[in-house]
């Protein structure tokens, strides 16, 4: 008769603490306590599944009752071993809590904790998934748990400790079982496999360690079925197939796909996945947790990725050239579509809206801003022909202005002419026919790609105008503002000082500003230089003249002139308080600053009203310069 099967899960359970995977602090603890003779009288081991609770309660089992005496490397070979191992001790009563949760079966239990035990040195009683019991039946546990006979010792197994009362907790030593690490687990799966003489591939064991989420049990379990599954061979495909996911390196593929905008690469990933009917869960799951990789290739190299050498290969390469606002964008997406799974009719027709959101949408600009068009009588923008045309019409048309018309050319705009006679209200905006094609550009590979080339917007004359949605379009791009000398923000910032000399309002001002934007000054200290100007020598004796008196006013002082002292190290900074200062116009940065804002408006209006646009809606009326503010 041939000899039976046992699964892996059984046929390589450790029999002693030397054996055991992981969980270092625990049977560290737990040897310490047996050489010492130091043994509670009861334990509670909590984790999740897999993870070793009732493993470790028998190899202590067998630690206390080995012929050999009571030791921390129990012999595995006399009887009581023995017995232990295969589950005919009769001193270790093993109670499965959640099939006898009545307080019946609990004081059934606790009659025979007082008889002396039949065959071993310790009566042994090993309570699994104890949370399970009535409250009853914990009522009728604490007085013997809490002073028990010295035969006796209680090893409470839990999943989920906080259904337990706290007074059953605090009469046990708790310890916590951690789930195993990728890594680790694929270290046993690969001793296992090879002991076994079974063929594998490293990848094919990392899937395994991964759907296992930290449990030996199920990483074991996993095992046994692609074993079978694979016919006797373990390979990327095959553990794949079983597990209904795609492989890690296509995962990353998608990802790169969709960054770069390949809508044919992103259809041919999504009829994959069909055609393996993957599961969308899991899918999910392996999406969060590159992403969640990504990310920590980007901000945290040093952190392990927790992946073989060949993922990490790829993830480091694909960290390289994704934005960071573009990954944290991914991120959030994929999890909220995760937690919308539920509200739609298939799992997978989640996941196919999750990739189709990922391909359309990306973050702003951080040097750009989103301006809301008002009604627009656009009927097209053309990129490679740039034309203008009028269409005809039966009503009578009012002409678009020769300035409009040529700022039209230049911007490869085509105006319906008719629409504007349409309706009072869609007139042409400001903002709409300014630089169009020059602000569709960014620094996004993706964006650049297909975002906005294929852009277009038609107005039909057979819309009402409150049938008319705003076009929401990205404008301005803060680093070609600057590049213009005439931009108005220009004249916010003083010109530049060279820090050497006498001090005047204008290098004090200067200095201030470096020092802002530097964020070496406190917000005190600022409001404090504001207020104020520096009189003397940049490098030698120097006064500090303010109006402000309050009682914080010498250490807020002191503050600032110490940090001064750092770049004019031979100056000699001291506080003079003269409320005259107030009357000088133009002495302190405040001062100063609020009269550069002031030309600053000046300009910017005049800059706005000297516009086509503004000067053909001011002569017909119909609008006026409303509040400017400059960011």
């Amino acid at each position: 008769m041939t000899q039976q099967y046992q699964v892996l899960a059984r046929k390589y359970r450790p029999k002693n603490f030397h054996e055991l995977i992981g969980q270092t602090h625990v049977s560290q603890a737990l040897i310490n306590a047996i050489d010492y003779n130091r043994l509670h009288h009861a334990y509670l081991f909590t984790g999740t599944r897999g993870v070793g609770k009732t493993t470790i309660a028998r190899i202590l089992s067998k630690c206390l009752n080995c012929d050999t005496g009571i030791t921390s490397t129990p012999c595995g070979v006399c009887d009581n071993c023995v017995a232990i191992d295969q589950g005919r001790f009769i001193d270790l009563i093993e109670i499965d809590a959640a099939s006898r949760t009545k307080v019946e079966d609990t004081r059934e239990l606790l009659d025979n904790v007082p008889y002396a035990p039949s065959q071993g040195r310790y009566k042994v009683y090993l309570i699994d998934e104890v949370h399970m019991l009535s409250t009853h039946s914990f009522n009728a546990l604490l007085k013997t748990l809490e002073e028990p006979p010295e035969h006796v010792k209680f090893l409470l197994a839990t999943t989920d400790p906080q259904k337990l009362p706290i007074t059953i907790i605090s009469r046990c030593l708790q310890f916590v079982l951690r789930p195993l690490s990728q890594s680790l687990l694929s270290e046993h799966l690969a001793n296992v496999l090879t002991q076994e003489q079974v063929g594998y591939t490293q990848p094919a064991l990392w899937q395994l360690a991964s759907a296992a989420k930290g449990s030996v049990r199920d990483a074991l379990s996993l095992t046994d079925q692609a074993i079978a599954f694979g016919q006797g061979a373990l390979d990327d495909v095959t553990v794949n197939s079983m597990l209904g996911l795609i492989d890690a390196a296509d995962l990353v593929s998608l990802i790169t796909d969709i960054y770069h905008h390949d809508k044919p690469a992103v259809a041919a990933h999504i009829e994959q996945m069909r055609a393996q009917m993957v599961d969308a869960s899991s899918m999910f799951d392996g999406l969060a947790e590159l992403l969640h990789q990504l990310a920590l290739c980007q901000l945290l190299p040093e952190v392990a990725l927790n992946v073989n050498e060949a993922q990490a290969q790829h993830i480091n390469q694909l960290a390289q050239h994704m934005s960071p606002d573009v990954l944290q964008l991914y991120y959030e997406i994929v999890v909220q579509a995760r937690e919308g799974v539920k509200l739609a009719s298939t799992p997978m027709q989640a996941l196919e809206m999750c990739i189709l959101r990922l391909l359309a949408f990306r973050p702003l600009p951080v040097d750009e801003i989103l301006v809301k068009v008002p009604d627009s009588t656009v009927t097209a923008i053309e990129h490679y022909s740039p034309t203008i045309s009028s269409t005809t019409s039966a009503t009578t048309t009012e002409p678009v202005p020769s300035s409009l018309e040529s700022q039209a050319q230049a911007d490869n705009i085509i105006y319906d002419n008719a629409d504007i006679s349409v309706s009072e209200k869609n007139r042409v905006g400001a903002d709409n026919i300014v630089n169009q094609n020059e602000q569709y550009h960014s620094n996004d590979p993706a964006s650049e790609s297909s975002q906005y080339n294929d852009y277009s917007v038609h107005n039909s004359l057979e819309l009402s105008s409150n049938q008319l949605e705003p076009v929401v379009e990205p404008v301005i791009n803060d680093s070609q503002l600057f590049s213009q000398p005439e931009d108005p923000r220009a004249l916010l910032r003083c010109p530049p000082q060279e820090l050497i000399g006498e001090w005047t309002a204008e290098k004090w001002d200067y200095w201030l500003q470096t020092a802002r934007e530097a964020g070496s000054l406190a917000q005190d200290e600022l409001a404090l230089a504001r207020q104020g100007m520096m009189t003397g020598s940049c490098n030698a004796e120097a006064v500090f003249v303010t109006a402000v008196d309050s009682k914080h006013l010498q250490a807020t002082f002191e503050q600032l002139a110490t940090k001064m002292q750092l770049q004019f190290p031979a100056a000699a900074i001291s506080l003079r308080i003269d409320s005259s200062i107030m009357q000088a116009d133009d002495k302190t940065p405040e001062r100063r600053q609020q009269k550069r804002l002031v030309q600053a408006k000046t300009v910017a209006e005049s800059r706005l009203f000297n516009t086509p646009v503004m000067q053909y809606l001011t002569e017909r009326g119909e609008g006026k310069m409303g509040k400017v503010q400059l960011y």
